[in-house]
């Protein structure tokens, strides 16, 4: 009887063990069923993702004509190192940004483009145009343009250039239009420079060629801080340091015009033989055209300066459809073919366009899935490795990111491009609040950008690209030790500077293996700076008192509602010393030079690139792809090897529509931006009393100073209005800690 209860119980446990099998089988096989459907779902909706990217790219190739012309205006767009992906460019109307790397890479590849027969370039306001270093970079790719789009011509024979021929080398090769250059009798020294480097250069009959020279003018606080009964407190590495002078004295002293008075000279000297050189034209006959400017067209026309008065469309009317392309025109628009039958101009692409379809071209040619390329599941096993979205927006965000990124393969050899522009801070700055919306380097996330680079083994050599008239010295020491490590650990690491590169900026480059800068770059300034202002009798004539209980001796040093006591002072001399002994002995270990030596290079004095190149502190004569150029040797890469930028920046929905719709053009985006321009230029004011007041104006901190600044910058002021906000700006620095931080050099960079 218990035998046969046991075999019942038995059975009924092993019926029992099979059913429960039976519904995890179930179970599993209902899961596997979904696991499948949704790795079929996601297969095909991410490849359907890759797909229509490739197809967009694939099709941009026939959007450019048979034959045209590129066209690079700048009277539309602004040059910049790199684009500004945050609000704040919608806010400005500023989305007409385009980056001077993707514009030399677009002349370059529009050179050897069989299509293209010429360049027009439109030269408009001198904010546009960013720095001298710019300029001379874009003026070089233009001048390297002209040369091989002559040589490839040449290749193809010379051929008819009117309506019944194929073109030929009977284009010009380059030409610049300006309605004037210098309006109102304006400098148009720069916009000048950039359209010397075209064969011909015309201006519209009503224009000026306001070839006045070069001012650079200073601006002191110290009388305003005297009526307000604020003292400041200042201590300054060497007499050429002159951030200090803009709160302590009221007008430049000796060495300070000094040295701008030489580098205004050197700069001036070089556009001038550059302009020279280009018109093939006497040095002197330039210079004398500067002593009698501005010049109407007809004197500029005698001094050789000018090939002609014409409209904007005149100027286009050089260059002629070919019957050919006409017909193709006509082809390919069928019923919708609207062209005037008495316009025979060639078809005109813009720079930014030519960019965007060339990058989809190039997104095409990126498949990089492996075994899985080709098949449904590329885009599944793009999706798994993260990199779907990385595939769909090369093929489909242009304008982000130099061409050679699209052809980076995993496990391949690479350079890697950094860009860092803006005032130096120790951060981290929050991404929205007061000071969001200035340009920073942040040294605790450019760290962080470095030591991925670091930890990437693709990654071979590293160029840093240095926009910035300094900041804290703290900040500037923490990105240094950074590319140090990436030194330590074999990856050679080259900066390149752009059109400023000074003290805090100096400091960074000094961590280098090499230092490439154009001529024009205004640099140096190796020198420390600290102070504060004590605005304590300030407040107490408008009716406040303040008054503090300490613990410690020094606990209120810093406060702006005190001033210094002898003993005080001399820490704070100490601390100063200390930080410029440190300076000093980074750059002589940087540039293989004793101490004693680079010292007399010191002492805040700032250099033009073509100076600091003479002396030693830099390296090369170059602009970006020089440096990436040299990074590539160092690193004993191939010429051919992927560059890519990092960390890739992404533009924001929005501002890619509008960009692309053209909204934010003309009028409306230069209503907001004169709107921002006149409170940037009252505000700047306004945040001078502020900070003489005690209300904070520390960077990224709520910073009165700091945000008139940059509304300042935003608005596209004139050269006196950016001026009087680099006093805000350097007002939001100087808060007791040691700052490398160079007024002059900043001013020079925004007034040129």
């Amino acid at each position: 009887m218990a035998e046969a209860r046991g075999a019942a119980s038995s059975g009924a446990g092993a019926t029992g063990w099979a059913s429960s099998l039976g519904s995890r089988l179930d179970v599993a096989r209902k899961g596997l069923g979904r696991g499948l459907a949704w790795a079929g779902g996601a297969a095909v909706i991410s490849s359907l993702a890759v797909v229509a990217a490739r197809f967009q790219a694939q099709r941009a190739d026939r959007q450019l004509p048979s034959e045209f012309v590129l066209e690079l205006p700048l009277d539309r767009l602004h040059l910049v190192d790199a684009v500004d992906p945050s609000p704040w460019a919608l806010l400005r109307g500023d989305t007409q940004q385009v980056e001077l790397p993707k514009v030399v890479a677009a002349l370059k590849r529009a050179a050897g483009d069989s299509r293209c027969r010429g360049l027009v370039t439109y030269v408009g306001a001198r904010e546009n145009l960013g720095g001298l270093a710019t300029v001379q970079e874009v003026r070089d790719a233009i001048s390297n343009f002209r040369l091989h789009l002559a040589a490839a011509a040449a290749g193809r024979g010379a051929g008819g250039g009117g309506g019944g021929g194929s073109s030929g080398s009977s284009f010009p090769a380059a030409v610049a239009f300006a309605a004037s250059f210098g309006e109102a009798g304006g400098s148009g020294m720069v916009p000048y420079l950039l359209a010397s480097a075209c064969d011909r250069v015309y201006v519209q009959p009503s224009g000026l060629l306001g070839l006045v020279g070069l001012e650079s003018r200073a601006f002191f606080a110290r009388p305003l801080l005297d009526r307000l009964r604020a003292e400041p407190y200042f201590f300054a590495r060497e007499e050429f340091k002159s951030a200090a002078n803009t709160f302590r004295e009221s007008g430049l002293t000796e060495p300070q015009r000094e040295n701008m008075q030489a580098l205004l000279g050197d700069l001036a000297g070089q556009m001038m033989s550059a302009m020279a050189a280009a018109r093939g034209v006497d040095g002197a006959a330039v210079r004398e055209a500067v002593e009698a400017a501005p010049l109407l067209p007809a004197a500029a026309l005698r001094r050789g300066l000018l090939d002609g008065t014409k409209y904007k469309d005149e100027v286009q009317s050089l260059y002629v459809i070919s019957d050919k392309a006409l017909a193709e025109e006509k082809a390919k628009q069928g019923a919708k073919h609207r062209r005037r039958q008495d316009d025979n101009r060639m078809v005109r692409v813009p720079i930014d366009k030519y960019i965007q379809v060339t990058e989809l071209q190039a997104a095409a040619a990126a498949r990089g899935s492996g075994w899985l390329a080709g098949t449904p599941f590329e885009g599944l096993s793009l999706l798994l490795r993260g990199r779907l979205q990385e595939t769909v927006d090369a093929a489909s965000k242009p304008g982000v990111g130099p061409v050679e990124q699209r052809v980076a393969r995993k496990g391949q050899p690479k350079v890697a491009v950094v860009t860092a522009a803006g005032t130096i801070v120790q951060g981290p700055v929050p991404p929205t609040g007061p000071g969001a919306n200035q340009q920073v380097i942040d040294a605790t996330k450019l760290s962080a950008q470095l030591n991925q680079l670091l930890e990437d083994p693709d990654v071979r050599a590293v160029v840093v690209r240095v926009n910035s008239p300094g900041g804290s010295a703290l900040a500037s020491d923490s990105i240094y030790h950074e590319l140090q490590r990436l030194r330590a650990a074999g990856k050679p690491v080259v900066v390149s500077m752009g059109d400023v590169a000074a003290s805090g900026g100096y400091y960074i480059a000094a961590a280098a293996d090499a230092v490439v800068a154009q001529p024009g770059t205004v640099t140096g300034s190796i020198g420390v700076v600290a102070g504060k202002i004590n605005v304590g009798r300030t407040l107490e004539d408008v009716g406040v008192r303040s008054e503090g209980v300490t613990v410690g001796r020094n606990a209120d040093m810093l406060s702006p509602f005190t001033g210094l006591a002898p003993e005080q002072a001399a820490q704070v001399e100490a601390l100063v010393d200390h930080v410029y002994d440190d300076f000093l002995d980074k750059v002589a270990k940087s540039r293989g030079r004793p101490v004693s030596e680079v010292r007399q290079l010191a002492k805040g004095r700032v250099y033009t690139g073509q100076q600091a190149y003479d002396i030693g502190l830099v390296d090369q004569l170059g602009g970006l792809e020089a440096a990436v150029s040299r990074a590539k040797a160092l690193a004993k890469l191939p010429e051919d090897v992927a560059v890519v930028e990092h960390p890739p920046r992404r533009l924001p929905l929005l501002l890619q529509l509008l960009k692309r719709s053209g909204m934010m053009n003309g009028a409306g985006g230069a209503a907001g931006a004169s709107a921002l321009g006149g409170l940037g230029e009252v505000g700047a004011v306004v945040a001078v009393a502020a900070a003489a007041a005690g209300l904070p104006v520390a960077a990224g901190s709520g910073g009165v100073a700091a945000a008139a600044a940059a509304a300042a910058a935003a608005g596209g002021l004139g050269a006196a209005g950016r001026g009087v906000a680099e006093v805000g700006a350097a007002l939001s620095l100087l808060d007791g800690e040691p700052q490398m931080y160079s007024v002059d050099a900043a001013l020079l960079a925004a007034q040129v």
